[in-house]
């Protein structure tokens, strides 16, 4: 290896494996496998994109460059998420690389060495790139975008700057944000190749650096003209984004808005349905994706501009907030994790010191102080830094939104930190007093809680864990959680509505009952609590009073936080009392009514067909099948009820292939292997293919009669 290599492949490598050694360490939780919040956004359209549409419908929501790359990821691991996560690993020795080359080009390789070990070690950092989450792809392009704008800032060949803003057009792609920054290091640019004056042909470089961002971008905006008919450069995610971070709900650390009661009921998948909903209730017709994003902007500006006093105040606190040692976490709470993960709790804390951000901002300042006779050289650096600056304060100012700053801050900071450490016997010498100053005061400041910003949410951690493991119906394991949440904070229906529904299924019937009463006391009109109460009275045989609570949920559902498909699922729950009150007309009213709130939900058509093929109306069930089997695969228990409509009619062959489709899908279903032997006899089969089956059924269910009879029966035809 040449000697110029040695140290960043090294240093590249370091961070790809502490970053594997911390991912192997949380995979031991049994939570690693559901994703949540964004991670759980990004990785089911990951999903959509290879299992069912590589171009998706409509205008892409947010940056498409991020969730391709991981359906990529996705397709080569086949859906396995450990693997996923390692591929995505594999991008941090290039952003390493392209720190250590940034680093060493403006100063030397001992600050190289150092602002890469920076970001090796940055517990923040490692935290966010083992999730399903933009950084790990925004970071590597920034620096190396911003790499070849410094390196090559004096070249006029074409080509360089075409390349360069290729890689800003794809960073764009992943975190649109970038733009804001292009347009003042392209004057920068125009500026440093004209010289004293502002000379017309250095402007060849920059509109080339224009020419490759627009190149990049230009396939997605195409994409969304075809596909919407209108123009959207990348996303339509701008306008709500905005909105989001100015209201007057607004905080700047978490999604607040009047119009929508964003808790922790409402997944972020419901999201954009939700703010869908108020803007066409609010617009009075239907909005195109351009319109939507228009109209969440237009309210964020009347906003600002009619609360002047209350918008300045905002952005002075998440000002505060931008340069406070503290990580506020949007999605996950870091310093929770702590307890996860050693390594973690090595490289993140917070105990007096806000560790690592309480350190770097210091270190940074003082960074900037001792090579301020350098600025034009460091112009650019300082220049991408503050310009993108306020795309966090007009947003929201998160952990994981200033990442992008910290490759270009550890690169001031090492260059503070060593020289600190040349200068250690000089430090209170007339003149490097200041150094020192600047460092104790500003850690001073930016480790000092401000606006009660520094506390972590304990309720919040253990209501995501509980979240996890009902994913992965662990019912212990969520319960745990769910109690632990509910020690912290005994008010969120959402919270015991979900401690219920676990105790439903753990068999504890009055613990759920009784929290399922508490919900409804912390939050009456929460829809989901009547419907998970009234399955729990079904259970108890109280027909009536599961059908009132049904209803009660029907009447109170609320379509701004959650998918139509929940709503869907109260009407068949309430079809069912019907069907066993023997009214069938109030049934197929049910089940019409499902099928129009949430005409794609496969299960709806499933149920309804059964239904319809119990009353011998064949055409129609048949019709619903087939619908329901067009939206995606059916279960095991599908093509089993699908089956025996066709057995019913006297259509052995077609019942047969069925049942075998519903075998293969769950090899345990005694009864499916029934009805194939049943078929096999029917079609005159010989018996040892019958007996093959029978033998299957009586495996699992030794007393299983009509198997028991079938079998007698063969082996009397046998014997004739």
């Amino acid at each position: 290896m040449k000697s110029a290599w040695k140290w960043p492949v090294i240093l590249g490598l370091a961070a790809v494996v502490v970053r594997l050694i911390y991912l192997i360490g949380l995979s031991s939780d049994a939570g690693f496998l559901v994703p949540q919040i964004d991670e759980r956004w990004h990785w089911e359209w990951a999903q959509q994109i290879v299992q069912e549409s590589f171009w998706g419908d409509g205008a892409y929501f947010r940056a498409p460059f991020y969730p391709y790359l991981l359906g990529l990821f996705y397709y080569i691991t086949s859906g396995s998420i450990f693997w996923a996560k390692f591929l995505q690993l594999l991008l941090c020795f290039g952003t390493t690389i392209g720190i250590y080359s940034l680093a060493q080009h403006l100063f030397d390789r001992r600050t190289a060495i150092v602002s890469s070990l920076i970001y090796v070690f940055y517990g923040t950092l490692v935290f966010y790139e083992a999730m399903f989450l933009i950084p790990v792809l925004f970071l590597p392009l920034s620096v190396w975008g911003m790499l070849r704008l410094i390196r090559l800032k004096d070249s006029v060949r074409m080509t360089d700057w075409l390349i360069t803003g290729l890689i800003f057009g794809l960073a764009a792609l992943a975190r649109p944000n970038i733009l804001i920054t292009l347009p003042f290091l392209a004057l920068w640019l125009w500026k440093k190749q004209s010289g004293r004056g502002w000379k017309l042909p250095s402007i060849k470089s920059p509109i080339m650096l224009a020419v490759g961002v627009l190149i990049a971008i230009a396939p997605v905006t195409i994409r969304n003209m075809v596909v919407t008919g209108e123009f959207m450069l990348i996303s339509s995610q701008g306008g709500i984004n905005l909105y989001l971070g100015n209201n007057p709900k607004a905080t700047g650390l978490s999604m607040q808005m009047p119009e929508v009661d964003l808790n922790e009921a409402v997944s972020w998948n419901h999201f954009m349905d939700a703010t869908n909903a108020v803007a066409v209730r609010e617009s009075g017709r239907a909005l195109s994706d351009g319109e939507y994003s228009s109209f969440w902007t237009g309210k964020a500006v009347d906003w600002i501009l009619s609360n002047p006093g209350p918008f300045i105040g905002l952005v002075w606190k998440k000002t505060v907030y931008l340069f406070n040692g503290f990580e506020n976490s949007d999605n996950i709470e870091i310093y929770y994790h702590r307890s996860k993960s050693l390594l973690h709790s090595l490289l993140v804390w917070n105990y007096g010191l806000k560790f690592p951000f309480g350190l770097l901002l210091p270190l940074t300042l003082v960074g900037i102080w001792v090579t301020r006779k350098r600025f034009s050289e460091l112009l650019p650096v300082y220049i991408f830094v503050l310009a993108y600056i306020p795309s966090i304060v007009l947003f929201l100012v998160t952990a994981r939104h200033r990442l992008v700053l910290i490759p270009f801050m550890g690169i001031l900071a090492a260059a503070g930190l060593l020289w600190l450490w040349d200068h250690r016997k000089q430090l209170l010498a007339k003149k490097s007093i200041i150094a020192p100053v600047i460092l104790v005061v500003s850690a001073l400041l930016v480790n000092t809680t401000y606006y009660g910003v520094g506390s972590t949410n304990v309720f919040q951690d253990h209501y995501n864990d509980g979240l996890r493991y009902l994913r992965l119906e662990d019912w212990t394991r969520a319960e745990k959680e769910f109690l632990k949440a509910d020690a912290a904070y005994q008010y969120s229906g959402a919270l015991l509505n979900n401690l219920g529904w676990v105790q439903y299924n753990l068999g504890k019937m009055r613990e759920a009952d009784q929290n399922y009463n508490r919900a409804l006391q912390a939050e009456p009109d929460f829809w989901k609590t009547y419907n998970n109460l009234g399955l729990l009275v079904e259970k108890q045989g109280l027909l009536d009073s599961a059908l009132y609570l049904y209803r009660r949920a029907i009447g109170l559902f609320d379509s701004t936080r959650a998918q139509m498909s929940e709503l869907a699922q109260f009407y068949l729950n309430a079809a069912d009392i019907y069907e066993m009150q023997k009214k069938d007309d109030t049934v197929a009213l049910l089940f019409q009514s499902a099928l129009k709130a949430a005409p794609e939900m496969k299960a709806a058509y499933f149920k309804a067909a059964v239904f319809y093929a119990r009353r011998k109306e064949y055409e129609q069930s048949d019709s619903l099948f087939a619908r329901g089997a067009r939206l995606g695969e059916p279960s095991g228990n599908h093509f089993f009820n699908w089956g025996l409509t066709e057995l019913e009619r006297g259509r052995s062959e077609a019942g047969l292939i069925l049942m075998q489709k519903a075998l293969r899908r769950k090899s345990n279903m005694f009864e499916a292997a029934y009805c194939v032997a049943a078929a096999h006899h029917n079609l005159g089969s010989p018996a040892d293919s019958i007996q093959k089956y029978l033998d299957s059924c009586l495996s699992v269910n030794p007393g299983f009669s009509p198997a028991l009879r079938l079998q007698q029966q063969i082996q009397g035809e046998s014997g004739r």
